[in-house]
């Protein structure tokens, strides 16, 4: 099956946009194991079409290489992170205290992915922000420095985490992770109508 390069960014866009509303539900009705487990579920399906998808405009030549390329790998990170959760979490919860150390050691490197693919979703947005700057209408520029801006925001954020693990910036980093997402994917929506197919 053939895709596009604009129907591959848009649908990049599309399951980015779906990882936010993901991320708020999840919040919303968190402490519910089977609703998190199909959150989670859902995530890493969105997770690996960003990944294979992200691919398409990044050989084809689209522009913003960089951007596509973090976005993949973002989507790669995020898949073994809800992948951590989804296969690890129940049955070391389960095996209870003698393993908690063996628990605490997974949910610290969940959280390490979970930063370093804000990090990255941080780094398409300045890529495609940027982009979206030299552009001539008010509106596209606006977009181009709301995406730029959060995704700066995300980088810094995220990396601290990264280095302080799981109990320094969850909170942050998930909100500047989650505003750098909305307005990366608004941005590769846009930019995949420029897009040569």
């Amino acid at each position: 099956m053939e895709i596009t390069v604009s129907r591959a960014a848009r649908l990049v866009a599309l399951a980015m946009g779906l990882m936010v509303l993901t991320q708020i539900a999840y919040i919303t009705l968190k402490g519910d194991t089977l609703t998190g487990a199909m959150i989670w579920s859902v995530e890493a399906t969105a997770f690996l079409a960003i990944t294979v998808l992200a691919l398409i405009p990044l050989v084809r030549g689209a522009g913003g290489a960089l951007g596509w390329a973090a976005l993949s790998i973002y989507g790669l990170f995020n898949v073994v992170q809800t992948g951590m959760g989804l296969a690890m979490f129940g049955p070391l919860t389960d095996a209870g205290e003698a393993l908690a150390p063996a628990f605490e050691a997974v949910l610290a490197g969940a959280f390490f992915f979970y930063f370093a693919g804000k990090v990255l979703v941080g780094v398409a947005g300045i890529v495609f922000g940027t982009a979206l700057l030299r552009e001539e209408r008010a509106g596209t520029k606006a977009v181009g420095g709301l995406a730029a801006l959060t995704g700066l925001a995300a980088i810094a954020v995220n990396l601290v985490g990264m280095l302080m693990g799981k109990d320094g910036v969850v909170y942050a980093a998930g909100a500047t992770g989650t505003a750098a997402t909305v307005f990366a994917a608004i941005a590769a929506w846009m930019l995949a109508g420029r897009a040569a197919d």
